[in-house]
């Protein structure tokens, strides 16, 4: 006997930007402002903009931003420019394999954060990130 394949989790799937995401609620920016958390995991998801055109990088390439979870919290939270660079650094230094350098970061007890909320120098809503 085949297999019985599931729609609905090949459904739900389909609908994700990333793996980390899957049987996570999005959490927002207030559910991690001023609390220490730890990072246990990240992966990356692509970028789209208002039209739902994919945004491209300097280099020409699909742009991404990064998605962590915590160890003091259920769900997935989407970082900004500032931490979806520490998360491109933590890939790099495994040739670019975020799986292995989120599954490391895992086995290492993750890396300790707090989030704050500022303004840039144009008045923009930013947050901003103090790795503890």
């Amino acid at each position: 006997m085949a297999n019985k394949f599931n729609f609905k989790q090949a459904a739900q799937e389909s609908t994700l930007l990333c793996k980390l995401m899957q049987g996570r609620e999005k959490l927002d920016t207030s559910d991690v402002i001023d609390k220490e958390l730890t990072i246990m995991g990240f992966d990356f998801a692509p970028k789209f903009d208002q039209q739902g055109n994919r945004v491209a990088d300097e280099n020409g390439e699909q742009d991404v931003f990064g998605v962590v979870i915590f160890k003091e919290m259920e769900g997935y939270y989407s970082v900004g420019t500032v931490f979806t660079k520490v998360c491109k650094v933590w890939a790099s230094a495994f040739d670019g394999d975020a799986d292995a350098a989120s599954a490391e970061l895992a086995r290492s007890g993750g890396v300790k954060v707090r989030f704050t909320e500022g303004k840039t120098k144009r008045g923009n809503n930013l947050v901003n990130v103090e790795i503890l």
